[in-house]
């Protein structure tokens, strides 16, 4: 890298406790989930969100990530995080594209790279809106400081050229 990083781990935790899945209309167990979820009653949410993740459900997946990212329930665990993260990022979850990104600043549950990073963070902020769109076009810009133009370019290459993986039972 030709500077040193200057994104420090506080703005990807930042990212996770900004992370509000809506429910899908219609998914009860989804409502459920996050239901319990909020009233802090995690051992529930989290048989709730692994059952719809066994589905591909990537807003389950997401959350599975945020819960094992915070140790809700779950022991602390940002390598595992980051898979569920992965798993719902790839079917093209924004939360879950700015979560995997900005695990991918620091390394953190990951290999650091700022391409992957810069990547994931593109997407997110190309398929949201609101809060995870101005968080993911913030890190980007930020993280850009410290690449070279070929990472960029190498970057922006691989999210145009990415596609979704589509998954049965994902909401």
């Amino acid at each position: 890298m030709k500077k040193r990083m200057s994104v420090c781990v506080s703005a990807a935790l930042a990212v996770f406790l900004a992370l509000t899945p809506a429910a899908v209309a219609g998914d009860g167990d989804f409502e459920d989930a996050m239901a319990d979820y909020d009233a802090e009653e995690f051992d529930a949410a989290r048989g709730h969100l692994e059952r719809l993740a066994e589905r591909g459900h990537s807003g389950a997946e997401t959350m599975l990530g945020v819960m094992y990212f915070n140790g809700q329930g779950v022991k602390a665990d940002p390598a595992f995080a980051a898979i569920w993260f992965f798993k719902a990022a790839r079917k093209g979850n924004p939360n879950a594209q700015l979560a995997f990104g900005s695990l991918h600043i620091r390394g953190i549950g990951v290999g650091q790279s700022l391409v992957k990073a810069h990547k994931w963070l593109a997407l997110a902020e190309a398929r949201s809106e609101g809060e995870v769109k101005g968080e993911a076009a913030r890190l980007r810009t930020e993280i850009e400081a410290l690449m070279t133009t070929e990472e960029i370019g190498r970057a922006r290459a691989n999210a145009q050229s990415w596609r979704p993986v589509v998954a049965s039972g994902s909401d």
